[in-house]
């Protein structure tokens, strides 16, 4: 990636906040993406273990290191290599072309709403009645937003992002491309008991009569406090009763479903393909990988780490690591899998002991019939 202007390494090391080992006035033009790929006249950036045991192959001008790192390269050493990264791509960032202050003409405004006068909505947006929108938040193509919506200020909602009546959204959220708040929690009812709840009571005699499945309203609403960020097409349906809350500085990747009345705390991480039933809690700082399925009702305590593709089925301790499906402390689990490995050996040492007992079983028997 070109750089907007050639950049000293000591420039470089004011701005992100390190230190220069080496000469301070070496220049760069570009930053390349793999320390493996640079070449002169690059700026790279290590930090992944793997990579760094490889660095002597990097021919890069410069290369950014967290502290502890040797190479005879010109290197700008710092403490978090990817806050580093974050610093100086926040500074040569393209623009990004965001609705400019006002409401587009082709926008459908319900003239009921209050929307601060420097709020940008831009092509196509319809905004529904008593709808409040606070200042700095920027609406791209497309969102459609309904009624009695709270939208607080220096939000940025990017094109196509569906909001539903009596949504609750705080200040400088992020909504990427095609996230969905306030859909109907999914929940149904059956006059008679189901075969499903039937089979549960231990009942084995099962009904083929019409059941049908009767809709519960979803009256509560969903909560995303300040500062949450909200990935593409991801889905945060309304509560049956109350809110579903997605707490202050958390973030949600892309194609993430959270169901009604769940609640997560604050400045956790929810990643990709992540599904997440109804009234689950999640405490602060949790993590998710991708991947991740909760049962509905658990509790996931705070700064629990839930490994990819886990299934969680009872509840998560504060702290805990949790791998595999049904999900188990990290520990147990790769035990399990040890032990899984050596079975085969296991089984073939068995087979010979087997062998060897009948053996010792044929002469012990052979001895007792020649006496």
């Amino acid at each position: 990636m070109k750089l907007p202007k050639e950049l000293s390494l000591g420039e470089i090391a004011l701005l992100v906040g390190g230190r220069v080992e080496g000469p301070p006035h070496i220049r760069v033009s570009r930053l390349s993406t793999s320390p493996l790929l640079a070449c002169d006249g690059d700026l790279t950036i290590a930090f992944d273990p793997k990579v760094l045991r490889e660095i002597s192959h990097c021919r890069a001008s410069g290369i950014v290191v967290p502290e502890g790192v040797k190479t005879s390269l010109p290197t700008i050493v710092v403490e978090r290599p990817l806050l580093a990264l974050q610093k100086m791509l926040s500074t040569i960032a393209p623009k990004r072309y965001l609705p400019e202050p006002g409401i587009h003409p082709t926008a459908i405004v319900h003239p009921t709403c209050d929307v601060s006068p420097d709020v940008g909505i831009g092509p196509l947006v319809v905004v529904g009645p008593k709808t409040k929108i606070g200042r700095g938040t920027r609406i791209m193509s497309g969102c459609i937003i309904g009624g009695e919506v709270a939208i607080g200020e220096d939000c940025l909602f990017h094109p196509g992002c569906l909001i539903a009546d009596y949504v609750q959204i705080g200040n400088r959220v992020i909504l990427q491309q095609g996230a969905s708040l306030g859909a109907d929690g999914f929940g149904y009812v059956t006059e008679r008991p189901s075969n499903m709840e039937l089979r549960m009571a231990g009942i084995q005699e099962l009904s083929d009569e019409p059941n049908p499945l009767i809709k519960i309203p979803q009256i509560g609403t969903v909560v995303i406090e300040d500062d949450v960020e909200v990935g593409s097409h991801a889905t945060i349906d309304r509560s049956t009763m109350g809110a579903t809350v997605i707490g202050a500085g958390s973030k949600i990747d892309n194609l993430v479903m959270i169901a009604h009345n769940s609640k997560i705390g604050k400045e956790a991480i929810i990643v990709s393909m992540t599904g997440i039933a109804g009234s689950v809690t999640i405490g602060d700082r949790a993590i998710l990988a991708g991947h991740v399925g909760v049962k509905d009702h658990i509790n996931i305590g705070k700064d629990a780490i839930i490994e990819g593709k886990a299934g969680v089925m009872k509840d998560v301790a504060d702290g805990e690591v949790v791998v595999g499906s049904p999900a188990m402390p990290a520990r147990e689990y790769f035990t399990q899998i040890a032990h899984i490995r050596k079975s085969p050996k296991i089984y073939s040492e068995l087979k010979a002991l087997q062998k060897k007992v009948a053996e010792l079983e044929a002469l012990l028997a052979n001895h007792q019939l020649a006496r």
